[in-house]
């Protein structure tokens, strides 16, 4: 090891079942955190109206887009640096650190203005005539703030890749607080309307960046180094970033951007009051799968260290604990939120022009309870897949599934018109891409049971 070793690189070296374990539960409370953000903006905004949620739910696919995209390259960094520290190649795992931040700053510069040209003309496309003026408020303060957008999901990418998890954890943790107080400031107090919660939500993006370049450039104890000299373009490096990272942040984008079709059905079938509480339902459905999402970034981190060590049997170990902790959990979860159903509608249709939608969100919430332990095969296949260095298997398996889906909804929507169809519709389809996941999980965990194999004998 061409560094000094922290306590993050030593756990993510050792034991893979310890470091899922050791990993998982702060990306858990980061994402607890995130979503549950998520869900006070929802919250705040349910105030405002229905107009207003609905905004939430249309201007999202496109967001979650440009999350997406941060997602991935973070996760392309964190894969490949994790994998040249467990190779012993400190210096290049510093240099990638540095190109997945100029990959941010290249990528903002493309996206930005594509995103400002063509925000309200799709917005009309996917839905959002009624609701045009709410939506372009919340979307250009995001559209606007893009690099931070990105950086954010690269900057924890960079820490989960040295094994600094805590402190991955405490710059979200630490960004979702601060939105939690700015919403109502900016919403109400500064009377901004739901462009403030745009704008609450990028300030936060923005102190967590700020907090990682603080413990980069000013404190001793980081594994990884941000150096000057690493500042120019390096294609052996952003090509390493991209081979995770682009198929990656391409199964974000292809999640999302079939949810422009998705929603377009739900409109077409219940009015934009219906979109209102599937956005709701679904911020609900992604605090229920934190421990899967969870358990998927540790395995990333843990697993990518492995293969660069050549563990298989190691990663082999890891995976089949978190498949099998993880559904467990998400079962647990799911029979917490069907007892609970009632309560939960409550919260989120409470102002008067939304207390009618109680019922049909009740209904909701128990159709897709059914679906949600099958996404532990989602998230965590779809990160060994990275962690092997297959990401290109995942976007395919992705894209599989949201085109059945698109068929299902369309259908759904045309030839038998109800919400309820459109919800059984994403039940069974969901259930399948677990399936389908998971198998490829399977045919990759077999082809690195070969290759361990090979190197056993190779080492006799």
């Amino acid at each position: 090891m061409e560094g000094p070793v922290t306590k993050g690189v030593e756990v993510m070296l050792g034991d893979p079942k310890k470091a899922v374990i050791a990993f998982s539960i702060p990306i858990c409370v980061a994402l607890f955190a995130q979503q549950s953000s998520n869900l006070v903006d929802s919250f705040w905004v349910t105030s405002l109206g229905a107009e207003a949620m609905a905004a939430l739910g249309l201007v999202f696919p496109v967001y979650a887009v440009v999350i997406g995209i941060g997602n991935g390259l973070g996760i392309g960094a964190s894969a490949t640096i994790a994998r040249k520290i467990g190779m012993g190649r400190a210096n290049e795992a510093n240099g990638i650190a540095v190109q997945s931040l100029l990959l941010c700053v290249l990528v903002s510069v493309l996206l930005t203005p594509l995103l400002l040209l063509t925000a309200e003309p799709l917005l009309i496309a996917i839905g959002a005539g009624p609701t045009i003026e709410a939506s372009m408020d919340f979307a250009i303060p995001l559209y606007l703030s893009t690099t931070l957008i990105l950086m954010s999901g690269v900057m924890s990418g960079i820490l989960r890749g040295e094994g600094a998890i805590k402190r991955s954890m405490y710059i979200q943790v630490t960004g979702a607080l601060a939105n939690l107080v700015l919403d109502p400031i900016f919403i109400y107090t500064l009377d901004m309307g739901v462009a403030g919660a745009a704008w609450a939500t990028v300030v936060a993006f923005g102190i967590s960046i700020a907090m990682g370049l603080y413990w980069y450039l000013s404190k001793k104890d980081m594994f990884l180094k941000l150096r000057r000299q690493d500042l120019r373009f390096n294609k052996a490096y952003q090509k390493d970033i991209l081979s995770v990272g682009l198929p990656q942040s391409a199964e974000f984008a292809v999640m999302n951007i079939f949810n422009v079709t998705f929603n377009f059905c739900i409109i077409m079938v219940g009015t934009t009051d219906a979109m209102a509480i599937y956005t709701v339902a679904w911020r609900i459905m992604y605090l229920l799968m934190i421990p899967a999402m969870a358990m998927g970034g540790a395995i990333v981190s843990s697993c990518s260290a492995e293969f660069g060590m050549k563990r298989y049997d190691m990663i082999r170990k890891a995976y089949g604990f978190s498949v099998k902790t993880s559904i467990i959990l998400l079962t647990g979860l799911s029979l917490v939120m069907v007892l609970l159903a009632g309560q939960i509608a409550s919260v989120f249709t409470h102002s008067s022009d939304m207390q009618y939608l109680h019922d049909d969100m009740v209904v909701l919430l128990y159709i897709f309870s059914l679906f949600v332990p099958m996404m532990s095969l989602i998230f965590i296949g779809s990160s060994l897949l990275q962690a092997l260095n297959r990401s290109k298997v995942a976007l395919v398996s992705s894209f599989i599934r949201n085109v059945v889906l698109s068929v299902l909804f369309i259908f759904s929507a045309y030839c038998i018109g109800t919400l309820t169809s459109l919800w059984w519709s994403m039940t069974l389809t969901e259930i399948f891409g677990g399936l389908l996941m998971g198998y490829w999980a399977y045919i990759a965990l077999k082809d690195a049971a070969k290759r361990d194999g090979r190197s056993i004998r190779s080492d006799a």
